[in-house]
């Protein structure tokens, strides 16, 4: 967390007296200075080499950060150093020296004839004449801070400028603070050289902006929020993410940049819902007073069982309004998206929960739920868990509305995460290796134009291998054709099929003879009706390939057109970019008429488990460096963890832990 923090917050000034640092923070404390004037020895002692030799030493190991602290920087090499020409006003300001790093945006101030009326007035009563051009704002960094922190202190940096210019303008706020400024300088080097003091701790006495620019570094040391008024009047708000999204794995500390979280939020969908991380009572607490009655009148509304299409219609507001203001609560760290609760959730215990046993959320959760432990309600999350598995109908409502509310306090604290079912399209292999014995990699599941290929004349000359038996069943399409080529051959042929309970008379490449008599394997003759129900399915299937198409039809559920017009409807979706619930909201289905879906196509349709991005933003950041290595085998994957949805409905699921102990005995192999 420290490499984020700013090392100080530095103001300085250049106007007609020159170059002045009027404030940092935090200025060197008085042992600091002990420190560094016992150091000093008479310039007129005779030094041996030895001591040189010890000096170069500590000038070579000395750094210029000490205790969080930016020290071996005089007032006036810091004022030379930052306050910059008017060329370089109105851009950023980065400047790189050894191991820190000074970030901050100058601003030239233009002095219109009203402020100048004024200021002469104040120099005709004060008798002293200056006059402020040029003003910057600069916080000192680690050389080494990632460059996502150095744009945000460069926003801060700006608006804290742009305050200070308005206020200049407005009252010559910023001239006056430097004439008290001045005057403790003035005053302190009046005093005897045995009674000098720091001149920065009576500045922060005094200085109105001096009190201003220590809340702007507390605010952003602790919280990594700054929400404060320049000179009563101007209002800035600051929130850097990296300090306010922070995941802690035990020695492992995960920030999460600004491209992160948008790319998360651009995931956001009108079946998700808002959870807040504080009482509501805080959260309005921490608006500020302009706050759109929009965002008032939505926290209100906001409860876990709600999505946002509904709170947009409780509150009264576009879609568009809702989202923007859900990703608002989002980015300050007041909200966190999930989907709404109900009882087909599953959740399960995040890789990324805090597990200790001296945790200070033990602590807290005996403070909210007396009685209760929370190790033994983490253990019950060990394996995917559905939520109505943890309600029992025999309790007492008031132990049951308790259950709910500690799954919805977990879920604040990051401990759970939710698991959403995925669907993948894959056409079993043809030549012999099983059903799902091809390795496959989830990144071309990803993509949903990867689908095998096979070119062929038409849909009704494609013959699909049957494997479990080589030999052409008999049928009385033998008896027309008794005396043909191919039956005198003796040869065994593959059976053909078009349709489940369709043999066509085709062996290998050549045609029946029979003229006239078109039967199927049970005996029964194929009339127009069958070839026109046989086109609808085709033109059902048109989007697939030939041998996806004979895939689907191989299975019993395709002789039910019913079946196969649902199948072809929600077929775009099983790609394995969308999960049930986002398939139910918007096909407007039921999940019991999915789940039975599934469960009648199973051979060509596999599923799997894992977490929501827009839900779990951090997840993509805690395993990048898996990703390259993301490929496993089906086979793998449905044979090691099933989860049951429902009645009958097998439903394989994948979560993090076996995903990694799968990544690594694939890297070792």
């Amino acid at each position: 967390m420290s490499e984020l923090n700013p090392v100080a917050i530095i103001l300085v000034t250049s106007g007609t007296r020159g170059d002045r640092l009027l404030f940092r923070y935090p200025f060197e404390s008085e042992n600091v200075k002990e420190s560094s004037f016992i150091s000093r020895q008479n310039p007129y002692a005779l030094k041996i080499s030895e001591d040189r030799l010890s000096e170069g030493r500590k000038q070579q190991t000395s750094t210029l950060i000490h205790n969080s602290m930016l020290v071996g920087f005089e007032d006036k090499t810091l004022a030379n150093l930052l306050a910059v020409k008017t060329r370089l006003c109105g851009s950023k300001f980065n400047v790189k020296i050894d191991e820190v790093r000074f970030v901050g945006f100058p601003v030239q101030l233009e002095h219109s004839p009203k402020s100048t009326s004024k200021q002469q007035q104040t120099q005709n009563v004060t008798g002293k004449h200056h006059r402020i051009n040029t003003v910057n704002a600069v916080f000192a960094l680690r050389a080494n801070i990632i460059d996502s922190a150095i744009d945000c202190y460069h926003t801060l940096a700006k608006q804290l400028i742009v305050a200070l210019r308005h206020e200049e303008e407005r009252c010559q706020y910023l001239s006056l603070q430097s004439k008290i400024i001045r005057s403790v300088f003035d005053e302190v080097a009046a005093l005897p050289e045995d009674c000098i003091k720091n001149p920065f701790r009576l500045i922060l006495q005094r200085s109105q902006i001096a009190k201003e620019l220590k809340q702007v570094y507390v605010g952003l040391v602790e919280r990594g929020m700054v929400s404060l008024h320049i000179n009563r009047w101007i209002e800035v708000n600051f929130c850097m993410p990296h300090k306010v999204h922070v995941i802690v794995t035990g020695s492992h500390v995960i920030h999460l940049e600004p491209e992160d979280m948008k790319r998360c939020l651009s995931s956001l969908r009108p079946y998700h819902g808002l959870l807040f991380l504080q009482p509501e009572g805080e959260v309005l607490d921490s608006l500020p007073m302009d706050a759109s009655p929009a965002l008032v009148r939505m926290i209100k509304m906001v409860t876990p069982l709600k999505n946002l299409q509904t709170l947009a219609l409780d509150c009264d507001l576009s879609l568009s309004q809702v989202f923007a203001l859900a990703c608002h609560l989002v980015y300050w760290g007041k909200a966190r998206v999930i989907y709404p609760l109900c009882e087909s959730n599953v959740y399960i215990l995040s890789p990324m929960a805090n597990t200790l046993v001296n945790s200070t959320l033990v602590e807290d959760f005996v403070e909210h739920f007396p009685g209760r432990s929370l190790h033994l309600e983490l253990s019950e999350f060990s394996l995917p868990c559905l939520l109505r598995e943890k309600r029992d109908m025999l309790e007492h409502p008031q132990l049951q509305a308790q259950r709910v509310q500690i799954v919805v306090w977990m879920l604040q604290q990051g401990l759970l995460m939710q698991l959403h079912t995925y669907i993948f399209f894959v056409r079993p292999d043809r030549k012999g290796q099983g059903s799902f014995g091809a390795s496959i990699s989830i990144a071309e599941f990803s993509s949903s134009n990867i689908h095998p290929q096979v070119v062929e004349e038409s849909f009704f000359s494609y013959v699909m291998d049957d494997h479990t038996n080589l030999e052409r069943a008999p049928s009385m399409s033998d008896v027309a054709s008794i005396n043909s080529d191919e039956s005198a051959s003796g040869l065994p042929v593959p059976s053909a099929m078009i349709l489940p309970g369709l043999l066509s008379s085709m062996t290998g490449k050549h045609l029946s003879k029979s003229p006239s008599l078109e039967v199927s394997s049970d005996g029964t003759i194929v009339t127009e009706e069958m070839k026109a129900q046989w086109q609808k399915h085709g033109t059902l299937l048109k989007e697939l390939s030939a041998a996806d198409k004979a895939a689907v039809l191989k299975c019993p559920a395709a002789k039910n057109l019913d079946d196969l017009q649902l199948f072809a409807r929600l077929f775009p979706y099983f790609n394995g970019k969308h999960h049930l619930e986002e398939i139910m909201f918007y096909e407007n289905i039921r999940r019991s008429q999915l789940l039975t879906l599934l469960d009648k196509f199973k051979d060509v349709l596999i599923t799997c488990c894992h977490q929501d991005l827009a839900t779990t933003f951090y997840a993509r950041r805690a395993f990048k460096f898996y990703q390259p290595e993301w490929t496993l085998s089906m086979a793998v994957m449905r044979a090691n963890c099933d989860v049951v949805h429902g009645e009958g409905s097998i439903v394989p699921f994948i979560c993090e832990s076996q995903m990694r102990v799968l990544i690594v005995m694939k890297l070792l192999m």
